[in-house]
């Protein structure tokens, strides 16, 4: 008889021992990042500044959140509703780190544009509503997650001379561009010059953006941009930080070095497309 109870116990330990080692196995997995969503490094060349992969258990906390609260105006999926701008493609959410940006505005509002505050939120709260929006940015950035294959199917020569008419003033086959075509695959060059990416400079930071702003008065101040979103535009000049809620009549200038290539997509034919990428492909 007390064999058999000591058999019985010695199965539940081991019963007990197995539960505890899964649920330990579960949690780590459902609070880290999924190595089956792991970012391509061709996607990464292109997209130096892409989201981190967030916490799959606060994202879902996050969104919960953002739907009873916040869905009303910014949308179900944060891209805009009934008059809240689109969060995901918003300049506040893209430079925000963990929060520093998101928190103060969901803590404070924005009363002057009708955001009201939500200073009842806690910091795990707000950590989970950044969590969110972060991956959404993140989904948003990456959903053409896939290798475009046989893209360099033009004609060189035709590239070339399109190359030498729009690109030339800007970039040189045996310049800046010699042996790329080494560096990436045919999907990700023809990604890469349709929708290049700032290049990072040598200390791992982006080439700072400069900002001119008119104000109704006709008053221009210019300096690097900071920051600018729906709301405001911040900028050093050599008086200073300044913050400048945008009004109407003024006017916000930013100049992108990467506004040719924006422009360039406005006239562009699939044609011409694939004929520079095929030219691209032949510097190696």
């Amino acid at each position: 008889m007390f064999r058999k109870i000591g058999v019985i116990s010695v199965l539940i330990g081991i019963s007990a021992a197995l539960y505890a080692q899964q649920a330990a196995v579960n949690k780590a997995a459902s609070s880290s990042p999924s190595k089956t969503n792991a970012t391509p490094a061709w996607m990464k060349k292109m997209w130096p500044n892409l989201p981190a992969e967030q916490n799959p258990a606060a994202v879902a906390r996050g969104k919960g959140l953002f739907e009873s609260n916040c869905s009303f105006c910014h949308g179900t999926d944060a891209t805009g509703g009934n008059g809240g701008p689109d969060l995901i493609r918003s300049v506040l959410v893209n430079h925000d780190v963990k929060g520093n940006l998101i928190g103060p505005t969901v803590h404070n509002g924005r009363p002057g544009k009708g955001m009201p505050a939500f200073n009842n939120f806690s910091d795990a709260q707000i950590n989970d509503l950044v969590a969110f929006l972060h991956q959404t940015n993140r989904n948003d950035r990456v959903r053409f997650n896939y290798k475009i294959l046989n893209v360099d199917v033009g004609n060189a020569a035709a590239g070339k001379v399109y190359f030498q008419a729009h690109c030339a003033q800007c970039h040189s086959s045996t310049g800046d561009l010699a042996g790329i075509a080494k560096k990436y695959d045919p999907g990700a060059l023809q990604q890469l010059w349709l929708d290049p990416a700032p290049v990072m400079k040598a200390d791992g930071t982006l080439p700072p953006k400069t900002v001119t702003v008119v104000l109704p008065s006709g008053k221009k101040l210019s300096g690097t941009l900071q920051h600018t979103d729906e709301f405001d535009v911040a900028f050093y000049d050599a008086n200073g930080y300044h913050s400048v809620p945008i009004e109407s009549g003024m006017s916000v200038i930013v100049y992108n070095p990467l506004a040719p290539h924006q422009q360039l997509l406005r006239h562009l034919t699939d044609t011409d497309m694939h004929d520079v990428t095929t030219y691209l492909e032949t510097l190696k």
